[in-house]
């Protein structure tokens, strides 16, 4: 069921030098099609929280990646320190921004693949249109660069929310087959309907244009420790430890750690079953109670975070069916307590509680 405050929804229903990570390399059982490592990976938005690990991820594995950044010159320094100069040598930095097509375009030029993960991700207002015009953007560069396959991020904010007549009554769950509905008489928030419309947007251009390979990636609410970037996830945690809240809040969110999610991107593209399909990518609900006993751990560290329950009940969440994502890319997921316990130690390394 769909929360009042619809600025938290998403968080209620889908809710460095280098850190310890879950392999990256995909095992010898795993079909794979055949890949030139020596093709050219265009990945999007690379200082981001998702982008950067998702950067790391195919620079561990071998490929070569052209990354866009709304500055070279600003991301440089901080990009090499953060993967080090061996990987930082296989990569390429372009400024290039959502807005502004031709740059785009220009970035994916010679690219045999395309990681779009660029997109707004915040509840200000004013994500549907740079959400839209980047994926256009990248769409139009695939048919003109010669591109065999674009995996897009999008999001359980796309899957999670139709009009209420036509959400799956249990034992029914979510699936891929589920989208969220732009237009619903209960209304949606800016940056959900962002997502739709932009995963939409791509769906529609490949049907039209269909000379290259698409797969989305739909994450629930994401966590775990990145690269780069200072997002929504990494704030999200620092409410939870730095004494903003006094008690444990109650309630039940979808979780996925960031290093499956990124892995999922590499997956979609060296697994021939996954073109042209989308995939959720959910690992389970975590009980608001568990989360912060998890978190509170820290607190001999320095760290504030509350240990006295508040009133409630740990319910909530919808039921998201996470197979195809398993069975098809082979995600093996990160036990949440792993994810949230990495994340802070990232967070403390850093000072940032």
């Amino acid at each position: 069921r769909m929360p009042s405050n619809q600025s938290e929804q998403f968080f209620i229903l889908t809710l460095a030098p280098l850190y310890p990570q879950p392999p990256c390399v995909p095992s010898h059982n795993i079909p794979t099609m055949t890949i030139d490592k020596q093709g050219l990976v265009v990945i999007t938005g690379i200082t981001g929280y998702l982008g950067s690990q998702t950067c790391l991820t195919f620079l561990q594995n071998g490929y070569r990646v052209r990354g866009t950044v709304r500055s070279v010159a600003s991301s440089e320094a901080k990009i090499r320190a953060a993967f080090g100069d061996d990987l930082f040598a296989n990569l390429e930095l372009v400024s290039a921004n959502l807005d502004d097509k031709a740059s785009i375009i220009s970035a994916c030029e010679g690219a045999t693949y395309v990681i779009h993960t660029a997109s707004p991700f915040h509840f200000g207002g004013d994500c549907v249109g740079p959400a839209v015009a980047g994926t256009t953007a990248v769409m139009e560069a695939c048919t003109k660069h010669g591109v065999k396959m674009c995996v897009v991020t999008s999001s359980c904010a796309a899957v999670l929310a139709p009009a209420k007549e036509d959400a799956p009554v249990p034992p029914a769950m979510y699936d891929e087959s589920s989208w969220s509905n732009p237009d619903r008489p209960e209304g949606l928030v800016d940056y959900m309907k962002s997502k739709t419309l932009a995963e939409k947007t791509a769906w529609d251009y490949q049907k039209a244009n269909p000379g290259f390979d698409l797969a989305t990636i739909c994450p629930t609410f994401i966590m775990g420790p990145s690269p780069l970037g200072d997002g929504t996830s990494i704030k999200w945690l620092k409410t939870a430890m730095d004494g903003s809240k006094a008690k444990i809040p109650r309630g039940r969110s979808g979780f996925v750690d960031l290093r499956d999610v990124a892995l999922a991107h590499l997956r979609a593209i060296e697994i021939p079953e996954a073109a042209n399909k989308r995939f959720i990518l959910y690992n389970d609900k975590g009980k608001m109670p568990d989360v912060y006993g998890w978190l509170a751990k820290f607190n001999e560290r320095g760290a504030k975070v509350p240990t006295i329950l508040g009133e409630g009940e740990d319910i909530g969440g919808d039921a998201v069916d996470n197979a195809r994502s398993k069975e098809v890319l082979k995600i093996q997921y990160t036990p949440l307590e792993t994810t949230f316990t990495d994340h802070a130690e990232q967070l403390l390394s850093r000072g940032l509680i």
